[in-house]
């Protein structure tokens, strides 16, 4: 899998295809999506105002459950 990510814009390839793409700018309610489904209450700010430069984190599951990650890589580009 790779994810890009350029500004508000951010786009995964996994296996070589594209399946998703994203606009943060879109994002501009803490309660909708742009599709006007719910957002989670716990995001408590759009997605069009969280920071788009910063430290990188990895998330597991929760509870316990195990995760593990193998051969992450970050690459500037232009």
């Amino acid at each position: 899998m790779t994810v890009y990510c350029k500004g508000q814009q951010i786009d995964v390839v996994l296996n070589g295809e594209h399946v998703t793409s994203m606009d943060m700018r879109k994002w501009t309610s803490a309660k909708t999506n742009p599709d006007g489904s719910e957002i989670p209450p716990w995001l408590s700010r759009p997605f069009s105002t969280l920071a788009t430069k910063g430290r990188v984190g990895l998330q597991g599951k929760h509870a316990g459950a195990p995760i593990w990650f193998r051969n992450v890589k970050i690459k500037a580009f232009d």
